[in-house]
C-alpha cells in the first residue's frame, strides 16, 4: 500500500509543478495580473507543501501510516483539481472573448454601483452546464460563443446575483429563511393532525431543508437578475425552461434549484413590485400559455413547498436589503445617456419578438457597437 501512497504523491507533485511552472510563462492580461497570478500560485503553493513534505520527510515509507496520507491525499488533490478547473483554466483560456466580457461586467458593476471587484467571466463552460458562478475563486463561466449573443446575457446578472449573496453572506434573505423554517414546522404538525405526514412529510422535511442549502439562494439570484434588468431576464428565463424541457417538468425540482415554475412565479411577482406592470403582463400572458394543460403534472404537495406567501417575503426583504445597499435597480437607469446594459438587453428582446426576420443584422450591429464602445476589436 506505501508505494502506491507514494506513486500517488509523486504524480500530485508533478501535476502541480507542471501547473505553476505553465503560469510562470504564461504573458498575463493585464486584466487579471494583479489580481489572481500571485494569489493562484501562492494557493497552489501551500497545496503543494505537504505533500513534499511527506515525500521528504520519509513519512510514507511506513504502511501504519498509508491511512492517513491517503485521506490527506484525497484532499489536496481536490483543493489542486478546484484551483486547476477555477483559477488556472480561467487564466489560461483568457483571450478576446474574456477581454469583452471583463468590460461589460465592469459596467454593469459600475452601473448597479456595486462595490466589489467585478469577477472573470470565463468561456470555459459548455451548454449542457450554461451560466454557473463560483464566488469562492471570483469566476463566473459561460460557454463560448456568448459574446456573439444578446438574449442569455440576463443569465450573467443571475450569476452576478451568487456573486453578491456570498459577499454579503446570504443576509438579503436571512430573515426570511426564519419564517421559511416555522412555515415547514408548521406544515408538519398540521400533516401529522391531519394524519396526512405518510404521505408528504417526507417531501416537507426534504423541502425544509433544500430551501435553507440552496433554494432560497436561487430565488435571491433570480430576483437579482429581474432586480437589475427587469422584464429581460423574465424573457431569458422563459427561453431557459423552453430550450430544457418544455412544460411537462416545470414542477420538478433538484436539491440545487426549486421548481421552475415557482422560479418563473417569483420573477413575475418581482417585476409587479419593481412597477413594471406592462411587462409583467406581457410575460404572464405568455407564461400562462405555455402552462396550459400542466396541472396533471403538479405534486400533490407542490403548493406546500412553494407558496406564494414565502416568495411575497423574499422579495420584500430582497428589496428592502438592497435599497439599503444602494444597488440600483433597473428603473433607475433606464434612458440614461450612456445606454445601460440593462436597456440594451430589453431592447434586444423587444426587438427579436416584434422584428425576428431583421433580428441578426440587429443583434450583430448591437455587439459591434459594444466592442467599438470597449476598444475592441472582433
Amino acid at each position: 500500500m506505501k508505494n502506491f501512497v507514494k506513486a500517488l504523491y509523486a504524480d500530485l507533485l508533478h501535476r502541480i509543478d507542471l501547473v505553476i511552472e505553465e503560469i510562470d510563462r504564461m504573458d498575463h492580461h493585464e486584466d487579471y495580473r494583479s489580481r489572481f497570478i500571485d494569489s493562484t500560485l501562492q494557493k497552489i503553493r501551500e497545496i503543494r507543501m505537504p505533500i513534499q513534505q511527506a515525500l521528504e520527510i520519509g513519512a510514507l515509507e511506513y504502511d501504519a501510516l498509508s491511512g492517513n496520507y491517503l485521506f490527506l491525499y484525497n484532499r489536496l488533490n481536490r483543493e489542486f483539481n478546484a484551483y486547476h478547473a477555477y483559477r488556472f483554466l480561467a487564466i489560461k483560456n483568457y483571450g478576446g472573448a474574456e477581454a469583452f466580457f471583463y468590460r461589460l461586467i465592469t459596467k454593469i458593476y459600475k452601473e448597479h454601483r456595486i462595490t466589489s471587484l467585478p469577477p472573470i467571466v470565463s468561456t470555459i463552460s459548455n451548454h449542457d452546464y450554461y451560466y454557473w458562478a463560483v464566488p469562492m475563486f471570483e469566476i463566473i463561466a459561460i460557454p463560448s460563443g456568448e459574446e456573439n449573443s444578446l438574449l442569455n446575457l440576463p443569465d450573467l446578472y443571475h450569476e452576478i446575483g451568487h456573486l453578491l449573496y456570498s459577499m454579503y453572506q446570504g443576509r438579503s434573505c436571512e430573515l426570511s429563511g426564519v419564517e421559511i423554517e416555522k412555515h415547514f414546522t408548521k406544515e408538519v404538525i398540521s400533516l401529522k393532525d391531519r394524519r396526512q405526514f405518510e404521505h408528504f412529510g417526507a417531501q416537507i422535511e426534504r423541502a425544509k431543508y433544500l430551501w435553507q442549502v440552496s433554494w432560497l439562494e436561487e430565488f435571491s439570484c433570480d430576483l437579482a437578475g429581474t432586480y437589475m434588468t427587469g422584464a429581460a431576464y423574465g424573457w431569458t428565463n422563459l427561453k431557459l425552461i423552453s430550450a430544457d424541457h418544455g412544460s411537462s417538468k416545470i414542477f420538478d425540482y433538484s436539491d440545487t434549484h426549486p421548481a421552475n415554475e415557482a422560479r418563473m412565479r417569483i420573477i413575475i411577482l418581482m417585476l409587479e413590485k419593481l412597477g413594471l406592470n406592462d411587462q409583467k403582463n406581457e410575460i404572464e400572458s405568455a407564461w400562462q400559455v405555455f402552462m396550459r394543460d400542466t396541472e396533471i403534472f403538479r405534486p400533490a404537495a407542490y403548493k406546500m413547498l412553494f407558496p406564494d406567501k414565502l416568495l411575497k417575503l423574499i422579495i420584500e426583504e430582497f428589496v428592502a436589503f438592497y435599497d439599503n445597499a444602494d444597488l440600483a435597480p433597473c428603473t433607475e437607469l433606464t434612458g440614461n445617456a450612456d445606454t445601460p446594459i440593462s436597456d440594451l438587453l430589453n431592447e434586444a428582446w423587444t426587438t427579436a419578438q416584434a422584428h425576428p426576420e431583421t433580428f441578426n443584422m440587429y443583434e450583430t450591429s448591437a455587439v459591434n457597437a459594444l466592442y467599438d464602445k470597449f476598444g475592441l476589436t472582433r
